[in-house]
């Protein structure tokens, strides 16, 4: 077996209780195999109650991955097209609204201005995979995520980074102004865990 692993755990404890009152073990398992990383999430509901949570990764990529080249000779490929919204942001918030999102090709071209209002958020799209690439690249990045129900895309907005995030969440961000937010067990895109019941789910990032 080629594969190596490192197991991450947080578990409760009194200081984690006093601002999340919910008994729980979470794991983070990275494996390696081959030239694939998979990042999987393991939580433990060990409270009497319904337990609210969201998570998600953060996995950024050098972009371009080959010298000689820019961030803008690079596309996002979706595996499959895509009809949907993006949730619009104001700060670190959403705002309530959406826009249209549509690539009948499954590509999104690269630009900074694409990112200028903050990360592109998407719910419930048809592709589960991305590959970061240039047309005639020598070199890709996939990344799968079959079964996270929201993506967030992202590069820092305030001046041109040759990175992009790509990010499998169960959840989003809050809603500016929306009281049920403050509420985690009525938040948009929160998942409830019944007690004693155990959630899994795994992403992988395969380099080529």
């Amino acid at each position: 077996d080629d594969t190596n692993s490192l197991i991450f755990e947080l578990k409760s404890d009194d200081d984690t209780r006093s601002q999340y009152p919910f008994d729980f073990r979470f794991h983070m398992n990275y494996s390696l195999k081959g030239s694939t990383l998979s990042i999987e999430y393991s939580i433990e509901n060990l409270s009497d109650k319904k337990m609210p949570f969201s998570v998600g990764g953060h996995p950024g990529f050098r972009c371009p991955l080959e010298a000689g080249y820019k961030f803008d000779d690079y596309q996002l490929h979706f595996n499959q097209p895509e009809k949907t919204v993006r949730f619009l942001k104001e700060g670190k918030l959403l705002t309530g609204k959406t826009e249209p999102f549509e690539l009948p090709d499954g590509t999104l071209e690269l630009n900074h201005e694409t990112f200028k209002r903050g990360a592109i958020i998407l719910r419930n799209i048809e592709s589960n995979s991305i590959t970061l690439e240039r047309e005639g690249g020598e070199r890709s990045v996939r990344v799968d995520f079959s079964g996270f129900p929201d993506l967030g895309l992202w590069t820092y907005p305030e001046s041109p980074q040759p990175y992009i995030c790509i990010e499998p969440w169960f959840g989003v961000d809050s809603t500016s102004g929306i009281k049920a937010d403050e509420n985690l067990r009525t938040k948009s895109g929160m998942q409830l865990l019944p007690p004693e019941s155990h959630f899994s789910s795994v992403f992988s990032i395969t380099v080529n």
